[in-house]
């Protein structure tokens, strides 16, 4: 897998750039963490969207393009539930090397992030593909019912944009 993934970013040029990210969290975490991993980047997703407060959902799509995780995009929005589609080159080269690849950073940082905006509760599970198999479903479930009692993680931060 290492020398396909080396290959597969290292032949096109809008790839390449992504090169170092996957070579860590596709090559080197999944090393060191083996079964694991997807429960810990879920766990890290949340500690960054600690550290990285932000304030609305458009905070969030601007987060992703800059941390380059993809293309966030709301679908839906409701009390209980907020349906995001994550797409662009970085879920695509993920996807065609690995078909069955986790977002599990993504979906802990979405989770975090909308608990401390809405205060309640949250956590995200990745849905199935889209059809069009250009990206994947975040689904964050919020429960209206389970209020979240530390205030200081109701204080959003403005976003560089």
């Amino acid at each position: 897998m290492n020398n396909q993934i080396y290959a597969h970013y290292l032949s096109d040029s809008e790839s390449a750039p992504l090169f170092g990210k996957a070579l860590f969290r596709d090559v080197v975490l999944n090393d060191l963490l083996g079964t694991d991993a997807g429960s810990i980047a879920y766990w890290e997703g949340k500690q960054l969207a600690r550290r990285f407060t932000l304030g609305s959902i458009q905070d969030l799509v601007s987060f992703f393009q800059q941390a380059e995780l993809g293309d966030l995009m709301l679908q839906k929005q409701s009390a209980k539930q907020w349906q995001f589609t994550l797409s662009g080159k970085p879920v695509i080269s993920r996807l065609s090397l690995q078909p069955d690849a986790t977002f599990s950073l993504e979906a802990g940082f979405l989770a975090q992030s909308a608990q401390q905006m809405v205060g309640v509760v949250a956590e995200t599970e990745m849905g199935e593909k889209p059809k069009h198999a250009d990206g994947i479903s975040l689904v964050v479930h919020l429960d209206p019912r389970d209020a979240v009692s530390d205030p200081q993680e109701l204080n959003p931060m403005p976003i560089i944009k």
